[in-house]
């Protein structure tokens, strides 16, 4: 068995290292010769605000107990053997006799394999052994994480029961770590035995105590003021306690978790949620009313979050150097010789679209749209683009007839694609997603709303076809990216996020374009004519007619005259949908010359024989 250890050098790479057991405790008997971890606790007791801002955080040795990992191509960490190790973190341990009680609990237990005091000396970081029913251990990293989940849910409560401090709230993975620590004297059981987790154990969650009121004579009058000052500050006290709220500013609404189970993860209040939070508290002798804790839910006492936001400013100044946007473009095979650069263009337009910064004009106004035979991965590369922990972000089923749906998705969703970009039809390609796909912001009523809202826009748009003449609108044509596949896209190994993103606020931060100049929209609208839906009118105008500059060889004619030739010519199956549709159509051919008359618009062309 092996556990990996992993720093980040200042070049912002990751640099992987796999120690036996007897090698890690060995490392830990003593401080490194710059006594790091000895200075970081000396600093530790005048840190009010967490330990991210210490100078040596960033480098520091982390410890990934959960399985041997090593690298992919991408730098990604891929899981190469699962230990069969769950990490328990108790944390606000003030005393050190109490650090080495913690330790004495744990080693009651037989089946901690590990106890040490953690790096800031106030914490304890306990490894326990599990493994499935079977006494096996999965070899795929996937069933690996679910078993680790399912192992922290069901070994968790044992030592609490034992262990009477505080447990690290952070989500149970088997990318769990704890920072590089000093021990001298390190509990260690090699005889550690193994706990079997049945995963399909759903050991149901035992009903909450609910705290008896108390009765109190000379209080009977303000039992019965509903919402009273007294009982909203109670009420307001006791879900703060509780749990911990915030409001996601992204998709509008308020999260919760409770505290001693911050394991599961935020979720939306709903109203199935904010009724069972009501009797909960009235239950607890608070006297207020459903519309108090809505209040209090929808209200600036919770504190905001962006979960966006969160996610770039971890990415933020950790680029590594390597051009990860471009590697994922190649992973596209396409004979166009500017695809490259256009995606790395349009992925710094999509990341900088989620800042929301005010004052834009417009909004990230191009989308790429793949073009191929069904199953060549196209909307698994589109879904992959987004981070998993912003997959919520993601949509490829948007109805575009449902505008305010559309609008709403515009300001909550990060990418949009649009799948099956074929079946979209020419009149929404050349009206409703032609104006969409460039708007800064966006306006509509939210639901249960009074009145319209401005809402800034966070979506950036990708489409996907199996079809290559879908574009109908000429003038519309520099909005998509036509990128034609020669083959399936590589999807083998997954993206690195970090460093993909790290990259983009770089380029961002830098100045860098987020917009495509005149020459470049020139080369993609050039690019996007062999995609290009011909109208069957202008198909018989290209058989009969061609353009010109020479007037002594052609002749000036109006749109409804060509058009009158052409009927005659083709008869009455030829229709088109007006003159005025015709005329534009005519507008858009390049070379074809043309001139305002007392007749109107005027169109320079030769018959041909």
């Amino acid at each position: 068995m092996k556990i990996t250890v992993i720093r980040t050098n200042r070049q912002h790479q990751l640099c992987v290292t796999n120690r036996s057991i007897g090698h890690l405790l060995e490392r830990m008997l003593k401080d490194d010769s710059k006594f790091t971890i000895q200075k970081f606790r000396d600093m530790v007791p005048s840190m009010n605000f967490g330990y991210d801002g210490y100078k040596d955080m960033p480098t520091w040795h982390r410890v990934y107990p959960a399985a041997e990992f090593q690298k992919d191509e991408n730098g990604n960490l891929r899981m190469k053997a699962f230990n069969g190790l769950l990490l328990l973190s108790f944390r606000n341990i003030l005393k050190p006799e109490d650090v080495q009680l913690v330790k004495k609990q744990a080693a009651f237990l037989p089946s901690t394999l590990i106890a040490v005091t953690g790096a800031d000396g106030r914490s304890v970081e306990i490894l326990v052994k599990f493994s499935d029913e079977k006494g096996e251990l999965p070899t795929d990293e996937e069933h690996a994480d679910r078993l680790y989940q399912s192992a922290y849910r069901h070994i968790l409560p044992i030592y609490q029961s034992v262990i009477h401090a505080e447990i690290a709230s952070q989500k149970p993975s088997i990318r769990s770590y704890f920072l590089l620590t000093l021990d001298t004297q390190p509990y260690y059981n090699p005889q550690a035995v193994a706990l079997k987790v049945d995963e399909k154990l759903m050991l149901q969650e035992p009903t909450p105590s609910i705290p008896e009121a108390k009765s109190d004579p000379t209080d009977k009058k303000e039992k019965g003021m509903k919402g009273s000052k007294e009982n909203i500050e109670k009420m307001m006290k006791y879900l703060n306690e509780k749990y911990d709220l915030r409001y996601n500013m992204v998709m509008k609404y308020t999260e919760y978790v409770p505290k001693d189970k911050e394991w599961i993860g935020f979720q939306a209040v709903e109203p199935r949620v904010q009724k069972s939070l009501t009797l909960e508290v009235q239950l607890a002798g608070i006297n207020v009313s459903i519309k108090d804790v809505r209040n209090f839910l929808e209200s600036n006492f919770i504190k905001n979050y962006n979960p966006v936001e969160e996610f770039l400013f971890i990415c933020y100044d950790n680029w590594d150097g390597k051009d990860h946007i471009r590697a994922l473009a190649r992973t596209v095979p396409t004979n166009n010789p500017h695809w490259e650069d256009w995606f790395y263009t349009w992925f710094l337009a999509m990341v900088e679209q989620w800042h929301n910064r005010t004052g834009r004009q417009y909004g990230n106004s191009v989308a790429p749209l793949l073009i191929s035979k069904q199953g060549y991965n196209k909307s698994t590369f589109c879904r992959r683009l987004i981070p998993p922990q912003l997959q919520w972000g993601y949509t490829d089923n948007l109805i575009l007839s449902e505008k305010r749906q559309v609008l709403q998705a515009m300001s909550q969703c990060l990418l949009i694609n649009l799948d099956e970009f074929n079946q979209i039809s020419a009149k929404v390609q050349q009206g409703f997603l032609k104006n969409l796909i460039q708007l800064p912001n966006v306006k509509y009523k939210p639901p249960y709303g009074s009145h319209v809202q401005e809402f800034p826009r966070t979506a950036s748009f990708i489409a996907t076809s199996n079809m290559d003449d879908i574009l109908t609108d000429p003038s519309g044509n520099r909005r998509f990216i036509g990128i034609e596949l020669t083959g399936p896209i590589d999807v083998s190994v997954r993206p690195n996020y970090q460093q993909l993103f790290a990259q983009a606020e770089k380029a961002i931060w830098n100045g860098e374009k987020t917009y495509f100049d005149a020459e470049q929209t020139a080369l993609i609208m050039e690019n996007n004519r062999r995609y290009q839906q011909i109208d069957p009118v202008m198909q018989c105008f290209s058989e009969s007619f061609t353009p010109t500059e020479d007037e002594n060889e052609g002749t000036f004619m109006t749109a409804a005259a060509i058009f009158s030739e052409l009927k005659a010519k083709y008869g009455a199956s030829l229709e088109a949908k007006s003159l005025l549709s015709f005329g534009r159509c005519l507008k858009n051919i390049d070379g074809l010359k043309r001139k305002r008359t007392m007749k109107g618009t005027e169109y320079l062309v030769i018959r041909r024989k």
